[in-house]
């Protein structure tokens, strides 16, 4: 093989090396693009398996005799076990958020009056709104009030609020109150109401420690989860597989081509020392 034809053919091998490196880069990142997707469906395949569901128990009216009932736990099902039974629009439950301020759904159920508050008996607080937000200050019970309402209206989303409120209890983001009757010294005797000057104030309860409410792991989507997770598994592996035989093939190629630009250099450096010898 001549000089040029040897230059000719060292050009065209590099070429070739330069586009077998670039398809092994680019086999590569796929591969590594499925890892993730592989990690992503992983991960979420142990959200669904060990996802958990609260539950309310609550007691309703079948005829002359009051039923269980058991229901998801959301908050306007919470708001609802603390309706009084004499059809009132006041709750025993209401649920802060962690700046501390009463939270409601929607605009239309911020407190209108006092009594809605709980504050019906008190001639010290007054009831003040501010655009979304109303607020309550003054004494009750010779205790300073300020109590902020503020809407959020996540809590009023049927798709999103079961999820939303019971991920909100768990991780701090909202507290339940309980509107408690309570004794001279501030102690907490029950639900006797206000009666023989016992009076009440709204208590903070943790939800784990109330027996309407169960935390139990969710499995009704098990099965769906494990099928989605085998399917998803199974076609990332596949595609995996098949850019592995890829990968090993363009190497072969590439270690060949390798070879063959080392035999030519090997041509070109004996041509040149040819030349050279044949001119000294």
């Amino acid at each position: 093989m001549g000089l040029a034809a040897s230059q000719g053919r060292l050009l065209l091998l590099t070429a070739r090396k330069s586009d077998l490196e670039y398809r092994a880069q680019e086999i590569s990142q796929r591969r590594l693009t499925l890892a993730t997707e592989l990690e992503s469906v992983s991960s979420q395949y142990a959200r669904k398996t060990s996802n958990r569901q609260m539950k309310l128990t609550r007691f309703v009216k079948q005829g002359e005799a009051n039923q269980t009932q058991t229901v998801n736990l959301t908050y306007r099902n919470l708001i609802e076990l603390g309706k009084n039974e004499d059809g009132s629009n006041f709750s025993d439950y209401r649920v802060k958020n962690a700046r501390g301020q009463i939270v409601v759904p929607s605009t239309s159920e911020l407190p209108k009056s006092l009594e809605d508050a709980g504050y019906g008996d008190s001639s010290g607080v007054s009831l003040k709104k501010d655009g979304n937000k109303v607020i309550i200050s003054g004494t009750h019970n010779g205790s300073s009030v300020y109590e902020v309402y503020v809407v959020d209206s996540r809590l009023s989303d049927a798709s999103e609020t079961e999820n939303y409120f019971q991920e909100g209890l768990r991780n701090g983001r909202f507290i339940i109150e309980q509107y408690s009757a309570i004794d001279g010294n501030g102690n907490e005797i029950g639900d006797e109401g206000t009666e023989n000057g016992v009076g009440a104030e709204w208590q903070s309860v943790s939800w784990s420690g109330m027996t309407e409410i169960q935390d139990n792991y969710y499995t009704e989507d098990d099965a769906t989860a494990q099928a989605q997770y085998q399917s998803a598994t199974a076609r990332v592996q596949a595609q995996d597989k098949k850019l592995e035989t890829d990968q090993k093939q363009i190497e072969t190629q590439h270690k060949a081509v390798e070879t063959e630009f080392e035999s030519v250099q090997k041509v070109i450096q004996s041509n040149i020392e040819s030349s050279f010898k044949m001119f000294s």
